[in-house]
């Protein structure tokens, strides 16, 4: 390979790396200004359009705001886990980011569940909007005594029991998080996240 063709093939790296972490930056800046608001970015167009790869940071972006006790570990040497249930389309901006990042020092690992019943140990769980209800409670209910940060996308899914809701307001996502239910999973959850998200109660 001559020297042009590597450095045409670097610049091409360099180039995927920065528009990455240029939406990892924007996920990380707008947590640290709640008043600024994703839609308020200069963006051609609707943030809606770019639901499913902002959720998929802000999945990423949450295993940094979370502290998971050392019981959801085996090992020193257990990846971190984000499982997704539904057809939503948050695994290629996971991916993306776990080829060159990791939550907590840990190898970040995406498993897509076809199930409930085909759920295995995970970190993170995100369940789809299109995931029936009947579902997501069971899938709730599976889980409620493990280490889990349940994440969905529904209306009152975190008053059903889901430790933290996407929802879309003004064209803005937002986020609503479940206290009581993060400590029955021995979830801490930091104050910064906390103070961006709707605060909700509920089994």
């Amino acid at each position: 390979m001559t020297i042009i063709r590597r450095i045409a093939n670097a610049r091409r790296v360099s180039e995927r790396r920065w528009r990455l972490w240029a939406c990892v930056l924007l996920v990380c800046g707008v947590m640290g200004h709640p008043r600024s608001g994703i839609a308020q970015q200069n963006y051609d167009e609707p943030v809606i359009n770019r639901e499913y790869p902002l959720k998929a940071l802000f999945l990423y972006n949450f295993g940094g705001y979370v502290e998971w006790p050392a019981a959801a570990f085996s090992t020193s040497q257990d990846p971190f886990v984000i499982g997704v249930l539904g057809s939503a389309p948050v695994d290629e901006t996971l991916k993306e980011i776990s080829a060159s990042r990791k939550i907590g020092g840990r190898k970040i690992v995406v498993r897509r569940f076809s199930s409930v019943d085909g759920i295995e140990t995970c970190h993170i769980l995100f369940i789809a909007r299109d995931v029936a209800p009947q579902q997501q409670l069971a899938a709730i209910n599976r889980f409620q005594n493990y280490h889990v940060l349940i994440v969905g996308e529904s209306p009152g899914f975190a008053e059903r029991g889901g430790s933290v809701n996407f929802f879309v307001e003004a064209n803005k996502i937002r986020f609503e998080i479940n206290i009581d239910t993060a400590k029955q999973h021995q979830l801490k959850i930091s104050a910064k996240l906390l103070s961006l998200a709707k605060i909700v109660q509920g089994s």
